[in-house]
């Protein structure tokens, strides 16, 4: 039982040096099973790998959809394997043939699940680079500056909390409430004026002029003073940005169909 997997890895070798994809693609993803079942995830996602390479040398009616979802196990298994590294390259391989087969919600999450599984790589790397493992120890170790995974690290947070890198929408709504309401509470620890009146504002009435300035209304009714300036200023700024990312991303994620 345990030599079964490599027979069958064998066997598909010659499978596909005999340009026989469909055979080697069946050969490669029963050895994955087999090594999955017996927890070798190394060598599943390896196997995984191989056999959605095989189908995509295949052409036919379901080429697109077989490799996708092959590299997709690929992908579960390297994680699994905990090489977040080389599932991430998996994951952007089966997003780009769901794409092809315009499988587009599993494009989604598996494009998702590339740029979550680069994210953790990168914060493993610089932090904790003891956790970081390779499936193959003679896979080419791509090198980066320090400051440069430091960016992208940044970069990929920042993008992740926001709208989920364009394919979590509502983070990005839920974004613009949180501000609205965090402003609000600044607001009510200064000032307004309605026209020559300065009051101390209710919460309702600060979270009212917040939602105006988010939204860039301007209605004029209430005006800040002093302090709250500068938050509007920014709250401003904050919605010149995240309004229209919660547009875009909807936009991509519901439109595609």
């Amino acid at each position: 039982m345990q030599d079964e997997p490599k027979i069958l890895e064998k066997n598909a070798q010659e499978l596909l040096l005999g340009g026989k994809f469909q055979q080697a693609y069946e050969s490669f993803e029963d050895a994955a099973q087999i090594y999955r079942n017996q927890g070798s995830h190394k060598e599943s996602a390896l196997c995984f790998a191989s056999a959605a390479s095989s189908w995509a040398l295949k052409s036919g009616e379901e080429a697109f959809y077989n490799s996708a979802r092959a590299y997709q196990d690929a992908a579960h298994e390297a994680e699994a394997a905990h090489d977040l590294e080389y599932a991430s390259l998996l994951y952007r391989y089966a997003a780009i043939s769901y794409e092809r087969d315009m499988e587009f919600i599993n494009y989604s999450e598996c494009f998702y699940a590339s740029k979550e599984c680069f994210r953790k790589f990168l914060l493993l790397s610089l932090f904790i680079p003891g956790k970081v493992f390779r499936i193959s120890a003679n896979k080419e170790k791509r090198r980066r500056a320090g400051w440069k995974m430091i960016f992208e690290l940044i970069t990929l947070t920042f993008s992740s909390l926001l709208w989920g890198y364009g394919e979590r929408p509502a983070r990005a709504f839920f974004t613009a409430i949180f501000l609205v309401f965090l402003t609000a509470l600044f607001y009510t620890q200064g000032q307004l004026a309605r026209g020559e009146a300065v009051f101390n504002p209710t919460f309702f009435e600060a979270f009212y002029f917040s939602a105006v300035t988010f939204t860039t209304v301007g209605f004029g009714d209430i005006t800040p003073v002093g302090f709250n300036k500068l938050i509007v200023i920014i709250e401003a700024f904050c919605g010149l940005f995240v309004i229209p990312v919660f547009i875009i991303g909807l936009s991509r994620k519901y439109l595609r169909v």
